[in-house]
């Protein structure tokens, strides 16, 4: 009994030990951005974050993907959760989170994000509706050579009549989060700048220190769905796998055990005396 206890030990332990590292592997493989006021989160953004680029070189243009570290931080200096955005002649009431790339001086991914009306979410929704991102390929000459201008700034143009791809799908209710596994890709020039996002919960004008509520973004509605279907398949895989382990286990233990284990096994040596039909009526 003491080897079967054993045996249950080590397969809860394996099972415990696959679920950590897969949580490890998530928060290692996104970075985590938080604006405050008065101690309290008023913007926290949870992504992996991709930059693809086009920089004007001395005779060309050369198309660059950038990574942004997930160590990267919120620059407290700029970012606010309370502050108006000058833009397409507008003033716009709205929440900034500033992100600097981590050891890329000059780097700079500005997000910002309103409840104002005009942008369509009927002042019940936060959306997305800026991202502005500084690029100093002269911070990094052998990763971006021959550029023809030390600095780049890439903006999202941004009319409240026409909403952009980005603005008309990042947003959430006041209260809740924003939350989308799966990639999603927005031009913020197009043909020169796109900024890519996964494994993402955002949410904005925040009175709490954890996110609310998830909404889910359309394409990973159905992904979602399938998430207990799968949960359930693999756990019933797990069952079935410890089993066999455990027939196979029991197989090949040695006689001697079996007979410590269960003294009428029929594993038991044939060497010894056969019992009689007297004995075998007596048992019963």
């Amino acid at each position: 009994m003491e080897q079967d206890k054993l045996l249950t030990l080590v397969f809860t332990f394996l099972l415990l030990c696959l679920t950590v590292i897969d949580t490890a592997s998530d928060a290692a493989n996104k970075g985590v951005y938080k604006v405050y006021s008065s101690g309290v989160p008023c913007i926290i953004v949870q992504a992996d974050i991709y930059l693809y680029l086009t920089y004007q070189t001395s005779d060309s243009e050369k198309d660059v993907v950038v990574h942004v570290p997930t160590s990267s931080t919120a620059d407290t200096a700029v970012s606010t959760c309370d502050t108006y955005i000058a833009t397409a002649g507008m003033s716009v009431p709205a929440q900034l989170l500033r992100i600097n790339l981590y050891h890329m001086a000059g780097w700079t991914i500005d997000l910002g994000f309103t409840e104002d009306k005009r942008f369509k979410t009927e002042g019940k929704e936060f959306t997305l509706f800026q991202v502005n991102v500084t690029a100093n390929f002269s911070s990094d000459p052998s990763s971006f050579p021959n550029a023809k201008y030390p600095t780049q700034s890439y903006n999202l143009h941004i009319d409240p009549n026409n909403l952009s791809d980005l603005s008309g799908s990042i947003y959430a209710d006041i209260g809740n989060s924003y939350y989308c596994p799966s990639e999603q890709k927005y031009a913020i020039n197009d043909d020169v700048a796109y900024i890519k996002f996964k494994l993402t919960t955002i949410q904005a004008y925040m009175k709490s220190a954890s996110f609310g509520p998830k909404q889910v973004c359309p394409s990973d509605e159905n992904t979602t769905d399938l998430v207990p279907i799968i949960v359930g398949s693999a756990l019933a895989g797990l069952i079935v796998l410890t089993l066999v382990v455990y027939l196979i286990y029991r197989i090949f233990l040695p006689e001697e055990v079996l007979n410590l284990v269960n003294p009428d096994s029929h594993f038991g040596s044939d060497s010894g005396n056969e019992l009689s039909k007297d004995d075998i009526l007596e048992r019963f």
